[in-house]
């Protein structure tokens, strides 16, 4: 008896829990309105859920927000712990415009997206180091100018960027798909579970690891020098121009433009080499 008892507890608390998580609904009413709010400094911006967000820097941390009038009272801004967050407190079903513009200063350092939500640079980012994250269905558009850049990619996430930095580190995982015009002194990637990059510009040095089913597009990346490691079915389109180390085993692809000294450290299980010109 105590047992059904407890069953029966349990079962209607969830219950509960799962009302209290539900938000109500609101459409917005078409009458549309601008609210700038100041904002204290902030050295990172998670976005979560459906928000899209354009940032532009700025002397002062500020964020407007363009949406039907009766919406703005749902959409809540936060920052705690230097961290620039966006909530609502009911689900908008419908609205007229909900656009947001942050501005930033140059404490900001970290830019998440999660979910479905998205970003976009509306002029270049400048700022000594940046890291960049997405995970979910999330997107950004970045223009990004660093000495130090570190971006993390899972998921179904779709990301484009056009960077300038000293040094760069590229981590793709989950199908996540990168596309990108990066100029640098040297630069490591590294891409699992059939990641997709497709990468043009210029790096000093390039250091790549890739594995199972990932591709990595780089015939229009001059690199002056290479490590490759490539498994488990992946592809590599590498354009080196002095010198190319290879690790290679499975059943992996690497196609090599230009004319670089080759040094192949391991060629194992069905790898294959291909010598390809520019078109």
């Amino acid at each position: 008896m105590i047992r059904y008892f407890i069953i029966i507890c349990l079962t209607f608390g969830c219950i509960s829990v799962i009302q209290a998580q539900k938000k109500e609904k609101i459409k917005g009413n078409r009458n549309v309105t601008t609210k700038e709010t100041i904002v204290d400094a902030f050295h990172k911006i998670s976005l979560t859920d459906k928000f899209k967000i354009d940032i532009i820097e700025g002397i002062t941390s500020k964020v407007f927000i363009e949406a039907d009038d009766n919406l703005h009272d749902v959409i809540k801004i936060s920052v705690i712990d230097s961290v620039l967050r966006f909530d609502t407190t009911k689900k908008i079903t419908s609205s007229k415009a909900m656009h947001i513009k942050v501005t930033y200063s140059d404490a900001l350092r970290y830019i998440e997206v999660q979910d479905n939500a998205e970003v976009s640079s509306l002029t270049s980012i400048n700022l000594p180091e940046m890291t960049v994250s997405n995970s979910g269905n999330s997107k950004s558009f970045l223009n990004i100018k660093t000495d130090k850049f570190k971006y993390i990619n899972s998921d179904k996430s779709l990301v484009k960027l056009n960077l300038e930095a000293k040094i760069v580190t590229l981590e793709l995982s989950e199908n996540a798909s990168l596309e990108a015009l990066i100029n640098a002194d040297s630069m490591q990637v590294d891409m699992y579970q059939r990641a997709e990059a497709k990468i043009e510009g210029d790096v000093l040095s390039l250091d790549i690891r890739a594995d199972n089913s990932s591709s990595f597009i780089g015939k229009n990346l001059t690199a002056q020098t290479c490590n490759a490691v490539a498994g488990l079915q992946t592809e590599m389109y590498l354009q080196v121009n002095k010198a190319l180390t290879i690790d290679a085993s499975g059943n992996t692809e690497i196609f090599i433009y230009d004319e670089p000294k080759l040094t192949v450290n391991n060629f194992s299980g069905t790898a294959k080499l291909h010598k390809k010109e520019m078109k």
